[in-house]
């Protein structure tokens, strides 16, 4: 008989070994205590965020929710962040994973979650509420780009060295990484061990031997998961050192919506970029979501005033306001306000209106009713940074 549990510290290792077991069958051995370090490191105690269904006191299933809870443009919210989606190969079409993300996901409803987020096929989350959402940008900087474009550029001063919780550059980095836009989700206590997730590699970057700021790596050294500097300008000089050393022909990079400092260094050299949506995103409560990315959109441009009243399915009336660059976003209840939304969207409608990079070439509902957002606000530039999901 099977029964539908959340983890205990009983459960710590038969979670790990399932994880491995799992997902070992698609793509080879994999050691998720070493891939994932904050969840399932050594002293991780995380087991109370698995749901889980076990036969005979076997795990058969299991969903992890990472709770997240991140400040963006100084409005805190928190994110359920799903990850570890796995079941046993001989119990697959029972329906366990189905019962135990709808357990998930109410839950994160019950608990005030303002969104949540994962990775994976899209109709198959779909059916939870998911949609693919937020926007990243990739940029590939060549050897060529690297060698016409930074040709002058002296490199020789800046070095590398690995950042661990036991470096003595750990709190000016955890401090720069306090200093961004969007923060708080990560303790100085687990900084360097977030930096490490999925085999990334973390270093410290120094200017002639001062802290200058810190890159994420992927385990290849090609992929650059997060860079943070005290002085942005030092973006080009950094790469040039970073590809001579680690003797690499190609960096990518993925840079958030927020950052136009970095989009603006790297679209002028760079060879190939695009963007494209982040990952599927469940949002839960739209007004906290939407003004906290608006007032994150406003701290990077000026805003067009305006008011926009929308009805969003199961989220009551949301209504958006920019007056002087400054946002307020209200929630009213439909019946108990006057307040009459100008166009009413699905869940799904409504996350592709405001937070998909597709958003302004799809709006066909609100053209139909003649309805036009203000310049500039959308898409809202929703992301959360890779290293803080599962």
């Amino acid at each position: 008989m099977e029964i539908f549990v959340k983890g205990t510290t009983e459960d710590a290792q038969d979670i790990i070994d399932f994880a491995d077991m799992v997902f070992s069958k698609n793509s080879g051995p994999l050691d998720f205590a070493g891939l994932i370090p904050k969840l399932y490191g050594d002293g991780a105690d995380t087991q109370q965020y698995h749901y889980m269904v076990k036969e005979n006191g076997r795990i058969k299933a299991m969903v992890c929710v990472l709770p997240v809870t991140c400040n963006v443009a100084g409005i805190e919210l928190k994110v359920g962040c799903v990850g570890t989606v796995s079941v046993h190969p001989r119990s697959r079409g029972k329906g366990y994973m189905q019962k135990l993300m709808n357990m998930a996901v109410e839950d994160m409803k019950s608990q005030g979650y303002s969104m949540s987020v994962l990775g994976g096929q899209r109709q198959r989350y779909e059916f939870f509420g998911y949609e693919p959402a937020g926007i990243k940008f990739e940029f590939t900087l060549t050897s060529d780009n690297i060698r016409h474009k930074y040709k002058g550029l002296d490199s020789s001063g800046i070095n590398f060295e690995p950042l661990s919780s036991d470096s003595p550059q750990l709190d000016d980095a955890y401090q720069l990484y306090q200093q961004g836009i969007v923060n708080g989700a990560r303790t100085k206590e687990q900084f360097a061990t977030i930096l490490r997730t999925w085999q990334t590699q973390p270093l410290v970057i120094l200017e002639n031997g001062k802290f200058a700021g810190y890159v994420a790596l992927s385990k290849d050294g090609g992929a650059v998961r997060e860079i943070e500097m005290i002085d942005p300008a030092l973006l080009p000089v950094v790469s040039k050192a970073l590809a001579a050393e680690k003797n690499l022909d190609e960096l990518h990079f993925t840079v958030p919506p927020y950052d136009p400092g970095k989009i603006a260094f790297l679209g002028d050299v760079c060879d190939w970029y695009r963007t494209s949506y982040e990952y599927n995103y469940h949002i839960m409560d739209y007004s906290s979501v939407i003004e906290a990315f608006l007032r994150c959109k406003a701290q990077n441009m000026m805003l067009q005033d305006g008011r926009i009243v929308l009805g969003i399915e199961d989220s009551g009336i949301v209504e958006i306001v920019v007056q002087n660059n400054q946002v307020i976003v209200n929630k009213y209840d439909p019946d108990h306000s006057d307040i009459q939304a100008q166009v009413s969207l699905t869940k799904r409608e409504a996350t592709a209106l405001l937070f998909s990079p597709l958003s302004e070439f799809t709006n066909w509902k609100l053209a139909e009713r003649q309805l036009n957002f203000p310049s500039g606000w959308l898409p809202l530039p929703l992301y959360i940074p890779s290293l803080d999901i599962c």
